[in-house]
């Protein structure tokens, strides 16, 4: 077979995402792997899920087996979940600033996204076996644009509280802002597919320039905005306590003991002092009397 169309995509995903996976893997390092809601977890996995896909399409110049399509396809199925879940956790972060939503939202919102993967997984193997659309993986692409309309709702609702933010996680909402019409136009080339019988939008058979323009570059996109925010915002430090509150109790109270003097001690001077002073009173009394 001939290097075609496909494969040239194929070959702009790996120049694309390899990178991608190595920056995403070196925030994981310098951050955590619980940093921003895991944000960069889920980043991994779209760069692995590209990267294998890619590598499919490639291998399919030399074997294009059955096996080889089917892990393609499943590759190419799967994407919308991870991109959904790092923009929640960025409005994650973004709340935890200014403290207006519960976790629970998050998590609820995270769960679905997590359901709707696995029945993705399910229904994009079913779908290989008979070739058609199962119910499974529409359910699933169902999932995802309430998760996208719930993120819409959360984004909104942070706007209002923009002011009360610190200058780092405005910027991170402003970056989702720019994520949500990349993340729109990925979603209904997906409903589109899931949906529609339109032949250009065929999961299995899709015309290459419309998974150019409205899948492949829609996602580098979104990952380059998301590294660039994990790259020039780092989540902030926790406080680190002060010298004085680490000091042990004990030893404060021992350096009180030595630097003041006890209170017996104190009553003591001061009644010496007192019978000084009266002693003297009472000579310069008699020298008068003998002057007198």
């Amino acid at each position: 077979m001939t290097f075609s169309y496909q494969d040239g995509i194929a070959l702009l995903q790996l120049i694309a995402f390899v990178p991608c996976l190595f920056l995403a893997v070196l925030l994981c390092y310098q951050q955590g792997l619980k940093a921003v809601a895991s944000c960069w977890r889920f980043l991994i996995i779209l760069a692995c899920l590209r990267i294998g896909g890619a590598i499919c399409q490639l291998i399919t110049i030399t074997d294009d087996s059955t096996e080889v399509v089917t892990m393609k396809i499943t590759f190419d199925l799967l994407g919308i979940a991870p991109l959904t879940l790092a923009a929640v956790g960025l409005l994650q972060r973004v709340n935890a600033s200014i403290n207006k939503l519960s976790k629970w939202i998050f998590i609820f919102v995270s769960i679905v996204s997590l359901v709707g993967l696995a029945l993705g997984i399910a229904g994009a193997v079913k779908a290989l076996d008979s070739y058609t659309i199962p119910r499974m993986l529409q359910a699933a692409l169902g999932m995802f644009v309430g998760c996208l309309g719930l993120l819409l709702a959360i984004l909104g609702y942070l706007t209002i509280y923009r002011d009360e933010m610190p200058r780092s996680e405005k910027i991170i909402l402003y970056s989702v802002y720019a994520c949500v019409p990349l993340l729109i136009v990925r979603t209904i080339y997906g409903c589109l597919g899931d949906y529609t019988t339109i032949k250009r939008f065929n999961l299995f058979e899709p015309n290459p320039t419309v998974y150019l323009c409205m899948g492949v570059l829609e996602e580098i996109v979104l990952m380059i905005i998301c590294l660039s925010v994990g790259f020039y915002c780092p989540p902030p430090k926790e406080p680190q306590s002060d010298a004085a509150d680490t000091t042990n109790p004990d030893e404060t109270n021992s350096v009180e003991k030595h630097s003041s003097p006890p209170s017996d001690t104190l009553s003591d001077t001061v009644d010496t002092v007192n019978k000084d002073k009266i002693a003297e009173e009472g000579r310069m009394g008699v020298s008068i009397a003998e002057a007198l």
